[in-house]
């Protein structure tokens, strides 16, 4: 059975504002604005899960190509509304807040501003953990990464995945084990690609501003229904794959007995597999022989007239 223990880092892909304010006939700003609900959602969710870490994928990289206005929006209402009407509230239950991206001159000052004193406010609480991927895209930070191996000059042959992952724009932030999107969409879209190698995927078709508690504690149950590998053999499996099959035989009963499943016959030595594998084979060209026989045999006979001689 899998673990019931509690992911340790869940990241959320925060998608489908736009196309809510659109069944609504609504402008996409008002879609973003309805968001506030999933986001004290997503966070009470996590807390009472006791997860420690949450990343949420707020603007990205690639986010600036969209209309200015909405860009616009998009930037002013997170310091705003989200950050500065949150933060005591985050910081009272003990939540960090860790900015997961990259400064750029587009991003108002103000915003920053707001960004970091939040950091400051929350820095010595360790309940959860939220980073916030605020211009952030995947495939930049590794690149920055790879640029920063660079310029300290690390030897090549000392470039493990441990280093490497010490030079990320964040290096505490844990390899995620749940990846929660939203929206029906099913793709990473830039998103923590190194810290997703080994996540669990899961895509919900609820749109973001509708998210509430009950759908991360189902995107959690979906988790621990999992079985995490990394790669090796669960050793449930190992031991269902080495267990002899039983067959039990029972001359009281009426019927034949009890033959193994395929996952027995899987199981099987190789010698007794093989030996069953051409009984089988061998058996099968016989029955094909035996009918070819029948039929030649049958149009070979002349025909027999009804009529008496």
């Amino acid at each position: 059975m899998a673990s019931r223990t509690p992911p340790r880092h869940v990241a959320c892909i925060m998608d489908g504002n736009g196309r809510w304010a659109q069944h609504r006939g609504l402008e996409r700003t008002q879609g973003h604005m309805a968001a506030l609900a999933a986001l004290d959602a997503v966070v009470d969710g996590a807390l009472e899960q006791e997860v420690e870490w949450l990343s949420l994928f707020a603007f990205s990289t690639e986010n600036w190509s969209r209309p200015a206005e909405e860009v616009g929006f998009l930037v002013n209402f997170l310091a705003q509304h989200f950050i500065g009407r949150k933060a005591q509230a985050m910081h009272e239950r003990g939540v960090r807040l860790r900015v997961l991206g990259s400064e750029d001159a587009r991003i108002p000052e103000v915003v920053m501003d707001s960004l970091r004193a939040t950091e400051e406010l929350t820095r010595d609480n360790s309940t959860l953990q939220v980073s916030l991927a605020f211009n952030y895209g995947g495939r930049q930070d590794l690149c920055e990464a790879a640029q920063s191996l660079v310029a300290r000059r690390v030897p090549v042959r000392e470039i493990t995945p441990e280093i490497f992952a010490q030079h990320l724009r964040l290096p505490e932030l844990p390899d995620v084990d749940l990846l929660l999107r939203t929206g029906g969409e099913h793709r990473l879209s830039n998103f923590l690609l190194w810290h997703c190698a080994y996540a669990e995927l899961v895509f919900l078709d609820v749109l973001w501003p509708d998210f509430r508690v009950p759908h991360f504690r189902h995107a959690l149950e979906l988790y621990h229904q999992r079985r995490r590998r990394f790669g090796t053999v669960d050793p449930t499996d190992a031991a269902d794959a080495a267990a002899p099959t039983a067959v039990t035989s029972d001359p009281r009963a009426p019927g034949p007995s009890a033959l193994p499943g395929s996952s027995g016959l899987l199981g099987l030595p190789t010698a007794i597999a093989s030996h069953l594998g051409a009984t089988l084979w061998g058996g099968l060209k016989e029955t094909a022989r035996f009918t070819l026989q029948q039929l030649n045999g049958e149009s070979a006979q002349p025909a027999r007239s009804d009529r008496p001689s």
